[in-house]
């Protein structure tokens, strides 16, 4: 007769492939690449800031005509001694 024979399992390990060695020298080329591209972004961000007040503070002045009124008072530090 047919006699159920026993079933053996067959385990299948699949290895990934080996990850690339990083060393020292790539951590810091890419440190100094991302210090890089934040530095081009502080200068072009406080590049186009300075540029926005500057421009306000001309289209302010043009609009009242010369110098801003103001309320401060003058120390007259550049004047000479008496």
């Amino acid at each position: 007769m047919l006699a159920a024979q026993p079933v053996t399992p067959v385990i299948v390990k699949v290895v990934p492939e080996p990850t690339p060695q990083v060393g020292a020298a790539d951590v810091i080329l890419d440190s100094l690449g991302l210090v890089g591209v934040i530095v081009i972004a502080a200068l072009a961000v406080g590049g186009l800031l300075g540029a926005v007040l500057i421009g306000i503070k001309r289209w302010r002045e043009a609009r009242h005509g010369g110098a801003l009124p103001s309320d401060h008072t003058p120390l007259d530090l550049s004047s000479p001694h008496r």
